[in-house]
This record gives structure tokens, sequence and C-alpha cells, in this order.
């Protein structure tokens, strides 16, 4: 877990480099931030840890695939907001969870698909949002690590 403070200055520097152009993301000092800002948790928790948990080894040990990050594919990342949007000046604790891990077969070798939430709570202990990750650790054509 970790906390994250939502900063104007940074909604404006993502908005920018991102090309979001709502004038509120750039002038309103509790600037609403872009609904992909929450990207930047990356900057504030250690997200890849939720490889080393033991369940995901186990998971990737059941179906044969050694979790390794050089082989890591990010694929999607879905956002569930839950109530109003987050705005500059607030602070969420993050939370991480692994939801499941899958083995799915391809031409050229099979890839462990490990599905992951992190979610947002405010202050007040309110579920605010909710990112769904989802990557893949690739094997080599065979099926071997």
């Amino acid at each position: 877990m970790a906390v994250m403070p939502i900063e104007r200055g940074k909604i404006r520097e993502y908005a920018a480099a991102t090309g979001a152009s709502r004038a509120e993301y750039l002038d309103d000092p509790f600037a609403p931030i872009p609904p992909t800002f929450l990207a930047t948790v990356v900057f504030w928790d250690d997200l890849p840890r939720v490889f080393d948990l033991p369940e995901t080894r186990a998971g990737c040990a059941a179906i044969g695939v050694v979790p390794d990050v050089r082989r890591l594919l990010s694929l999607e990342q879905e956002y569930v907001f839950h109530g109003e949007i987050l705005h500059a000046g607030e602070t969420v604790d993050t939370g991480l969870r692994l939801d499941s891990v899958d083995l799915k077969e391809r031409r050229s070798g099979s890839m462990a698909l490990v599905r992951f939430t992190v979610t947002f709570t405010d202050s007040a202990g309110e579920l605010r949002a909710e990112c769904h990750y989802t990557s893949a650790f690739l094997t080599s054509v065979g099926g071997s690590a």
C-alpha cells in the first residue's frame, strides 16, 4: 500500500503530455483528474510486487510458467470510478490484490495471464476508483520458459 497525493501540477503535466486539452485540467486549482491519470500510480506504489506474491508464483507454477519480468507484457488496463472523480488536493491510499492467473495457449507458445487490481481509497475510507490490469508472462515456442 502507498499514499498517493493528487497534485495539481502533476495533473497539468499529465494533461499536457497526453494531449488532454480540457481547460479545467490546466487552469482549475481543484482540477479533476483525466481518467487515465491513475496510471501514474506506478510512481507511488511498487506494482511489480504482485508478481512476487506467493499466490502469483503458485498460479504460474501450476501451469508451468516461470514469472520472469523480462518476459512480461502489459495487455490491458480498465479504470472504474466509484462516485465523484478524484480532484487535485485529494490524497488516496492504494491497495493491490491478485485476481487470477490463467494459462492461454498461442501458436508460438503459452502465456500466463495475470490479472490484478489496484484500488484507490480516500481519507474517509471510501473506495473511489479501481484499475484492473491484465499482464502476461510469455513463454517461448513449445511452452518452455
